[in-house]
């Protein structure tokens, strides 16, 4: 059996990569910029915005772990044309959204799970919530250089899960079978506020990080301003909603029952990752150096 590993550099792929490479399955990892420090995994450039390399990359290829092409929002028909190009593909396992079948219209993902499903293909839709490993990425900046995250999430519970766990449920599925036309919501084992989380990955990296609620306005604000096209802003306002109408934390067993064992829980990962959230030190001077800079005026308020 060959895997086409679509994001194979992403949160997911690299998880999903590893659980099929330790189950001996052939694997074709597919991305726009390809790892090729990665031994023994064939690697495949692939880009949504040029489909010219989508029949090679697919040729072959019994099971395609698709990750949609968000980047690409205006173009509604690349799931059907990807999954047209595939013509040997007998099974594909989807990532998508906690809660997509009721974010707004003008998000695609419930229609990408549709093209999916009508696909004629065997189909295993993943629909999990916020990763873990978002705050050793998306959030790592701030959380390491102020001891801050901002966010629009209130004081709403998430089940946070782990993208090892998406990882192995997604080669469980593209490997054994047996779960085809299931769609599966995928959590940690339990649902904890984002104030929580954070308090959590501080204990691990011994200092104090804070979580501060951003009214809605704002964090748009903020985004617009940091240079997010309207429909970045548009997916993250929506995403935001969810968390705060209560969308993301309902808690399933759905991870253990595929895989046979418990999700992976927060203070696990904290512990594995802390080195991403020590406080930054100070570069010592050269010996006999004097690096002194008065500050100006200006450099003196942010001190």
């Amino acid at each position: 059996m060959t895997v086409l590993v679509m994001g194979a550099t992403g949160k997911t792929g690299v998880a999903v990569v590893e659980a099929l490479s330790s189950r001996g399955i052939e694997v074709r990892a597919a991305s726009r910029h390809p790892d090729l420090s990665r031994a023994g995994i064939e690697q495949v450039r692939m880009d949504w915005s040029d489909s010219s390399g989508w029949e090679s990359a697919l040729r072959d290829v019994d099971g395609l772990y698709l990750v949609g092409p968000y980047a690409e929002p205006d173009n509604a028909d690349l799931i059907r044309r990807l999954l047209a190009a595939g013509t040997g593909v007998q099974r594909v396992v989807h990532l998508s959204i906690i809660g997509a079948e009721v974010l707004p219209t003008g998000i695609p993902v419930a229609q990408w799970e549709l093209d999916i499903r009508e696909s004629g293909l065997e189909w295993t839709i993943l629909r999990p919530n916020w990763f873990f490993q978002n705050f050793e990425e998306s959030f790592v900046a701030t959380l390491r250089d102020q001891g801050l995250l901002e966010l629009p999430a209130a004081d709403a519970p998430i089940s946070f899960v782990d993208t090892f766990d998406v990882g192995e449920v997604a080669a469980t599925a593209l490997v054994e079978g047996g779960h085809g036309g299931r769609t599966y919501t995928l959590t940690g084992p339990e649902a904890i506020t984002y104030a929580e989380a954070v308090a959590e990955l501080g204990r691990a990296a011994s200092r104090d990080l804070r979580f501060t609620d951003l009214a809605p306005q704002e964090f748009a604000d903020r985004l617009t301003a940091g240079g997010a096209p309207p429909w970045a802003v548009e997916w993250q306002e929506a995403l935001f909603e969810l968390i705060r109408t209560g969308q993301n934390t309902p808690v399933t067993d759905t991870v253990e029952a595929i895989t046979g064992r418990p999700p992976r829980p927060l203070s696990a990962y904290a512990d594995r990752q802390a080195h991403h959230w020590l406080k930054p030190q100070p570069e010592l001077p050269e010996a006999g150096v004097d690096r002194t800079i008065p500050p100006s005026p200006s450099q003196s308020k942010l001190n």
